[in-house]
This record gives structure tokens, C-alpha cells and sequence, in this order.
């Protein structure tokens, strides 16, 4: 539908009348009557009456054109609009919704909600959109019937942590530097400061390898995990549990995954913390983290000298090898399981300050 200035326009030309003389008789300004018939500005009644009295159209006429106009202008915005709806609506249904509203990803405009979503998954559209979800592979992830509820979360959360380290500058990696990497980061897990979550960061970075932390959505059973982003590997850790043998193991668990996996033969998998026990990949993580934590033959001596695993102990243990003693006893606990529940003066020591 045409605005009815085109028809105007084209009434001018018959009558071989200006702008300036239209202006001059209907005693309506230059600048007025340009933006009607340039920028298609509504046709008021009052404009309407004086085109039908120097003879250009009737006035009734020029109205309906110009009501015609709104009504299909008005349907395409709409239209558009409904779509957005429509597209926002399914997007609800898959993503978190209060989780990236906390985020600040989202907040009210639909349309700029949409763009956001769009940009964080890297897609052009909504059918990307869903196929992303659909074929989304998790490698070395535990499935249970939890998970398969819960599969739209753990992809925001997945999704979400490589986007936060996307534009993350560290230094070069190498693989000769994981000795040195492993013993500043044992010191740092010994001291257990106050700044260790940023400490345990600048020391990743000086050793090329990108790390961050992020909370989860509800509801999403995941602790970490690490990857490939751009090439440079990288640690994301959601810190379900603020405990320091939690944290330490966990950051020496997907170390593990760089050193032995994303920098050989798996450079294109993701390694998420949960991880399926009799995955091979998993448990050779798992080594590396209780050897680099606790030297193997050390550990190996303490389980045989004793029977009981009292806080005099361990402390004593912890000590000659210059680890924290919460490591120690996250160990014991674990491999040790009656003591789990056991008072000790050493919890109190085994909380990440923030």
C-alpha cells in the first residue's frame, strides 16, 4: 500500500505545481510539506480540505488513503512483533530464563533478548538455534536420568563458560612447564589466602592456559569443565563446593585433561567434572590430580605406617610434605569413607575465602 503522498506527487506533476507554489496557496510550510511528501508524514484533515479546495483530490479520498496506509503499516509491524513473540517464546523453552536474566543476557526487550541469545550461541536464527541443541555432543559427561531433564541447562552453562574466555588473553602454553606450573600451585593451595580463586587465575594465565569461574543454573549437575578456545586451553570451574580439597582436586583433575588429552589426541572434546567413573580418560584425570596433589609413594607410606587417620595424624603428614591439610583429609575421607562423617578441627581450614 502506497502513502498517499506518492499520489500527490504524482497530481502536482499533472497540474505542473511545485512544492514551494503547493505550500504558497495552502499556506503550509516548506519544510512542513516536505516531510509529508518525503518522509511520509500522516495526512491530517485539515491538510486534506485544502488539497480538494485547490483541486488536488478530495479530501474524504485523501483520509481513506491515508487510514488504508496505517492499518497495512500497522498489520507488518505487528506482524513482525508476533514473530518475535513466537521466536522468544520457543527460545524460553530451551534456556534458563532467570539464569541469563541474572546474567544480565537478558533483560526486557524481545527483540534485544533475542540478539543476545543469538550472539552467545553463535547462531543467525532460531532454526540454528534449535539444531545446536539437538545436535549437541557432550564427550566425557555422566548421563543419568537427572541429566536428560536437564540437558537445555547444562548446554547454557557449557555454552555460556566458553564464551566467558573467548577474548581471555594468557601467555604461550608449553607442556615442558607443568612441573613448575603444578609446584606454584601447590603453594597456593597450601597458603589458601584469601585472594586464591584470583591467585590460582594470574598463575593459569602465566602459564598459558585460560581459566574462570561460574555459578550454575539450578537444577544443572555439573562441576567444571575444560577445552579448546581458540586454540588455547582452557578451565572453567562452576565451584558448587566452596572447600579448598574440592577446588584443589578439581583444578588438578582438568589440568590432567589438558596436559594428557586437549593438547594430543582429543583437542576437539569438552571434559566436564561428573564425568562417568569407568571412562578411561576420567580416571587417568584422576591420577594425575591425587599424584600432583599427594606424591603417589608418599601416599602409599602414610596409608600403610597407620590404622587411624586422627587430625594429629594428618597434620603431622601434611606437614612433612608441605601440603594443606584439608587435602589431606579430602583424600582420606574419600578413599577412607567412615571418616567423612568424623568431627574435625581441619574443616574448619578447608573454606575458599572469596
Amino acid at each position: 500500500m502506497q502513502h498517499p503522498s506518492i499520489s500527490l506527487i504524482e497530481l502536482m506533476k499533472d497540474k505542473n505545481m511545485s512544492q514551494r507554489d503547493l505550500s504558497s496557496i495552502i499556506q503550509l510550510s516548506p519544510s512542513v510539506l516536505n516531510n509529508i511528501l518525503v518522509n511520509k508524514k500522516p495526512f491530517t484533515a485539515e491538510l486534506s480540505v485544502k488539497l480538494e479546495a485547490v483541486g488536488l483530490g478530495r479530501a474524504k479520498d485523501w483520509l481513506v488513503k491515508q487510514a488504508m496506509y496505517d492499518i497495512v503499516e500497522t498489520e507488518k509491524s505487528l506482524s513482525e512483533e508476533a514473530a518475535l513473540i513466537k521466536i522468544w517464546n520457543n527460545i524460553q523453552k530451551i534456556i534458563p530464563i532467570s539464569y541469563f536474566r541474572k546474567k544480565k543476557i537478558i533483560e526486557s526487550d524481545i527483540k534485544s533478548n533475542i540478539k543476545s541469545i543469538f550472539k552467545l550461541y553463535d547462531v543467525q536464527n532460531f532454526d540454528k538455534f534449535y539444531e545446536y541443541h539437538q545436535d549437541y555432543v557432550f564427550s566425557h559427561y555422566r548421563k543419568s536420568q537427572a541429566f536428560s531433564e536437564q540437558k537445555n541447562n547444562v548446554i547454557a552453562w557449557s555454552t555460556y563458560a566458553e564464551y566467558i574466555v573467548k577474548n581471555i588473553k594468557v601467555k604461550k602454553f608449553s607442556l615442558n612447564n607443568q612441573d613448575n606450573l603444578i609446584k606454584e600451585l601447590n603453594i597456593l593451595f597450601l597458603k589458601n589466602n584469601k585472594n586464591l580463586i584470583e591467585d590460582t587465575k594470574k598463575t593459569l594465565s602465566n602459564y598459558g592456559i585460560k581459566f574462570e569461574t561460574l555459578d550454575r543454573p539450578s537444577k544443572t549437575p555439573v562441576d567444571g569443565k575444560s577445552f579448546m578456545s581458540n586454540g588455547v586451553p582452557s578451565i572453567v570451574l562452576s565451584l558448587k563446593y566452596k572447600r579448598l580439597d574440592n577446588f584443589a582436586f578439581t583444578i588438578m583433575h582438568e589440568l590432567g585433561h589438558v596436559f594428557l588429552h586437549l593438547t594430543g589426541d582429543y583437542q576437539g572434546h569438552s571434559f566436564f567434572i561428573n564425568s562417568s567413573k569407568n571412562d578411561t580418560l576420567e580416571f587417568e584425570a584422576n591420577q594425575f590430580a591425587r599424584n600432583k596433589l599427594i606424591p603417589e609413594s608418599e601416599w602409599e607410606y602414610f596409608e600403610i605406617a597407620n590404622n587411624i587417620f586422627t587430625d594429629d595424624v594428618i597434620l603431622n603428614f601434611a606437614k612433612k610434605i608441605k601440603v594443606h591439610p584439608a587435602i589431606v583429609r579430602g583424600r582420606v575421607c574419600f578413599e577412607h569413607n567412615k571418616y567423612y562423617r568424623r568431627k574435625s578441627s581441619i574443616t574448619s581450614t578447608n573454606i575458599i575465602s572469596d
